[in-house]
């Protein structure tokens, strides 16, 4: 039951770290987009570990929650950076 928090745990609290010092980056004008994100990350790591611990279980599917998150995170930072950049451009009109 612990071999998934020697993976899983670490990939988790990597992935909120970088998508926090990227939304920190991307300095939106509103201050409640951060805590949305951080929410958002929440949400989707209790869903990963979830996912991971009941994989265990069966034989080779494992592995697969770990790229979900990874995906997942990826897909909504470039979202997030498509959206300031639009928001951007909205700005300088």
């Amino acid at each position: 039951m612990l071999a998934i928090y020697k993976v899983m745990l670490p990939l988790v609290l990597i992935a909120f770290v970088l998508m926090g010092l990227w939304v920190s980056y991307l300095h939106f004008p509103w201050e409640w987009i951060l805590y949305a994100v951080m929410g958002l990350e929440v949400l989707l790591a209790t869903v990963a570990m979830t996912m991971e611990y009941q994989a265990q279980h069966a034989g080779s599917t494992s592995g697969w929650g770990s790229m979900g998150i990874i995906g997942s995170n990826v897909v909504f930072a470039c979202l997030l950076g498509l959206f300031r950049c639009v928001l951007w451009w909205y700005q300088k009109i």
